[in-house]
């Protein structure tokens, strides 16, 4: 008797079922499409009439449909903030185009305002915040809510590190419900509690990592109240949700491309006690849940803390960046923790010019990462706006060649 996605999921991430893989396709805000590459995929497939949805301003990601969901075999869908990024309301939608004139919905609330070079402006509060360059792919945050605040008196929670309405907790929940009602699927909640980029975000890069030097009685104080913000917003949602939930996504780009933004020594000093106490209040008052914990680049030193706190899964597994070869990853820390990613190196993609080279490419990873169990397949990060449908549906036909569907 075939079992569904959800059960499927539920056992293999109690480790009842320890061979084949799962696979995530847009269950994560990283492991998705983007709106130009998304069209061209439903244009290629025959499903025109799906209407593309920009649900991620920052990254102008798609969210996919169920029926490619279905396509792709994955086994997971995403519950978002209603307030995703930028603060702006996705509750409701309304008509747009991307750039190219490809119709599209963009959240109701999403005005953007032409600058003088052509490009796109999102204004926040009355403060222009964020910025697509002429013909751009992103938005680039441009405004700092905290940058030059030096007292502790001077903080202030900012979104997404601020209370939730009860509106978006309302809707939060509905939309938990309507999927757990509706599909086969595994809920993944994205949630992102960060503490490193938050801190990144409101006072701005430079000033943020300055302060973790000098100031750090006023940024321990900032991250208690980070996350002191984080576990009031978890428990009014996952108080009301129980049992329909099983991964929360936490994200924390700590890493780069060669090495840590930060040592060890700082991450374990200033960081490491927020993201425990996250990672504790999941694990305490909802066992059956698995903290997810997004960080990119080299971090192959910091993976023992993030096992040591209680994350229960990694991704994206950049294997790109120094340190990072998935042989040594699989075997270092496979009995530990449970990679998701690593599957397609996205950041590299445009090397593998032919089909073959994408399958043998994926072949390669996916029997490094399902060794044992403990995989969920996906590609490395989104998928960029210039990648070509064929390429896409031969990442994961390759990859559903390992699934096992059976109990």
């Amino acid at each position: 008797m075939m079992i569904t996605s959800r059960e499927r999921v539920r056992k293999y991430l109690k480790g009842q079922i320890s061979e084949g893989i799962l696979v995530s396709c847009g269950a994560l805000p990283t492991d998705g499409i983007s709106a130009f590459a998304y069209a061209e995929l439903l244009r290629y497939l025959g499903f025109d009439s799906i209407p593309i949805k920009v649900y991620d301003l920052f990254q102008f990601l798609a969210e996919i449909d169920p029926q490619i969901i279905d396509i792709l075999g994955g086994d997971f869908v995403q519950v978002h903030r209603m307030r995703y990024r930028f603060n702006i309301n996705g509750k409701d939608w309304r008509e747009g185009s991307l750039y190219n004139g490809v119709p599209c919905l963009f959240p109701a609330e999403f005005h953007p305002v032409e600058d003088k070079d052509g490009g796109s402006l999102i204004y926040v509060d009355g403060e222009p915040f964020a910025r697509m360059p002429f013909r751009g792919l992103y938005y680039d945050q441009i405004f700092h809510p905290l940058r030059g605040i030096s007292e502790i008196h001077g903080l202030r929670n900012c979104h997404p590190a601020a209370p939730m309405d009860d509106d978006e907790i309302e809707y939060i929940i509905k939309e938990i419900e309507r999927l757990y009602k509706n599909t086969d699927k595994s809920i993944v909640l994205i949630f992102g509690a960060s503490i490193f980029e938050q801190g990144q975000r409101d006072f701005g890069h430079e000033e943020f990592l300055c302060n973790l030097i000098t100031e750090p009685d006023l940024m321990h104080a900032y991250f208690q109240m980070v996350t002191d913000a984080n576990i009031h917003n978890l428990k009014k949602i996952l108080d009301q949700t129980s049992g329909k939930v099983d991964v929360v996504h936490f994200f924390d780009d700590i890493g780069t491309q060669s090495t840590l933004q930060i040592s060890p020594e700082t991450y374990r000093e200033l960081i490491k006690p927020y993201h425990k106490q996250q990672c504790s209040f999941i694990h305490k008052n909802y066992p059956k849940l698995k903290v997810l914990m997004h960080c990119c680049g080299a971090i192959f030193d910091l993976i023992p803390d993030y096992i040591e706190i209680g994350v229960d899964i990694l991704n994206p597994v950049q294997i790109s960046a120094k340190g990072m070869d998935p042989v040594k990853l699989k075997n270092t820390y496979g009995k530990h923790i449970l990679f998701w990613g690593g599957g397609a190196d996205t950041q590299n993609f445009h090397q593998y010019r032919s089909i073959d080279d994408v399958c043998r490419h994926v072949d390669e990873l996916v029997k490094v990462f399902s060794r044992d169990g403990g995989y969920v397949f996906s590609q490395i990060h989104n998928f960029q706006g210039d990648t070509e449908p064929e390429k896409i549906l031969a990442v994961f036909e390759t990859a559903g060649k390992y699934k096992l569907m059976g109990n």
